[in-house]
């Protein structure tokens, strides 16, 4: 039996999905392929995983299962000669359903950003009809697509994002001192409220032991990089930005936090929070994000305001004095919830 797993728009946290469900299919005795955009190949440095280019290599009846992770609108002909043409059963991984217009706007995007979510919602659509089921990986996406796109495609279940788990539970906590934000610099992200904290906290020497970390594919705005610019300068924050990351190095940036911002504007299902779990690394939340995955005081902290520096101040002083306690909860809660090899009769049932 064959499986692939398709992600046919590049973007450098989703490799780890990718891989998990991949590894997943194989522990299943599936033969398994990527299908993904090129630029996936450059993470994959010792070239550990088969991936095939065109669809055409396979015959009616070769694959028994095709995942699709994230919107893209090249997914709807491939999707199209999969189930129709292959007969392949296609699942698609709805990470995100549309919200509205208001929770974006009051999140900080702009018109044009909007409009493009409003367009690759209109996309998503078209794979939701096409596909065979659909996995929502959180509560809140979940009632979200029960709310708005339960008349389009009526088989779905919620399965958490899939990781394989690349920490392990010797890691150094001593090596742990960054405070980090990992990921992409977006408005619902609040990176400009992040950068507003660590400046404060550089300038007052809040933490000492510790630095400050920005680690992003996205290149910083201008007004963010010059309000950094003397800390960058003596060694108070570590930036890196403006191109993809292999996973070892975001790998290396999660085992060396010793909290990360998750302290988003809006969020459905992070990826960030699962991956820091994998190492060990508690999370900064809002409370009206406030999720199934995180527990206050246990996995992370919980906060009123991303605006309020002295209640961040407290929250990162919380973590700091007990880093142990939070590294074997966080551990243990990745394992339990997000590690593939505990979701393995999940999905056989899925796909039988």
């Amino acid at each position: 039996m064959k499986a692939i797993i398709v992600s046919l728009k590049f973007n450098p946290g989703h490799f780890s999905h990718l891989i998990a469900n991949y590894k997943l299919f194989e522990s299943l005795n599936y033969k398994s392929y990527l299908f993904v955009n090129p630029s996936f190949d450059k993470m994959d440095v010792d070239d550990s995983y088969d991936k095939i280019y065109d669809l055409n290599s396979f015959n009616k009846g070769d694959l028994k299962v095709a995942v699709f992770w994230f919107p893209s609108l090249n997914n709807i002909l491939a999707i199209i000669k999969l189930r129709f043409f292959l007969k392949a059963k296609v699942i698609y991984v709805y990470h995100e359903p549309f919200d509205s217009i208001k929770s974006y706007s009051k999140s900080g995007f702009g018109i044009l950003k909007i409009i493009k979510i409003c367009l690759i919602n209109l996309v998503s659509i078209v794979i939701v009809f096409f596909s065979n089921d659909i996995i929502l990986p959180s509560i809140t996406s979940l009632g979200l697509y029960k709310k708005k796109y339960k008349k389009v495609n009526n088989n779905y279940t919620m399965i958490p994002l899939l990781f394989d788990d690349e920490g392990n539970d010797f890691i150094k906590k001593e090596n742990k001192k960054y405070i980090s934000y990992i990921g992409t610099v977006a408005a619902d992200h609040a990176f400009d409220k992040f950068v507003d904290f660590a400046v404060k906290a550089m300038t007052y020497d809040w933490f000492p032991g510790c630095q400050f970390l920005i680690a992003t594919s996205s290149i910083i705005p201008q007004i963010e990089k010059d309000k950094i610019k003397q800390f960058v300068s003596n060694g108070k924050i570590f930036v890196q930005e403006g191109g993809a990351m292999s996973n070892c190095e975001i790998n290396n940036f999660f085992e060396t936090s010793v909290l990360v911002w998750n302290a988003y504007n809006r969020s459905m299902q992070s990826g960030v929070l699962p991956k820091a779990f994998m190492f060990g690394t508690p999370v900064i939340i809002l409370k009206k994000n406030e999720n199934e995955f995180m527990q206050n005081k246990i996995t992370g902290l919980l906060i009123d305001d991303n605006n309020d520096v002295f209640e961040i101040k407290v929250a990162v002083e919380y973590i700091l004095s007990r880093k142990d306690f939070f590294f074997v909860n966080c551990r243990a809660k990745f394992k339990e919830t997000f590690y593939y090899k505990n979701k393995i009769n999940v999905f056989k049932e899925l796909i039988e």
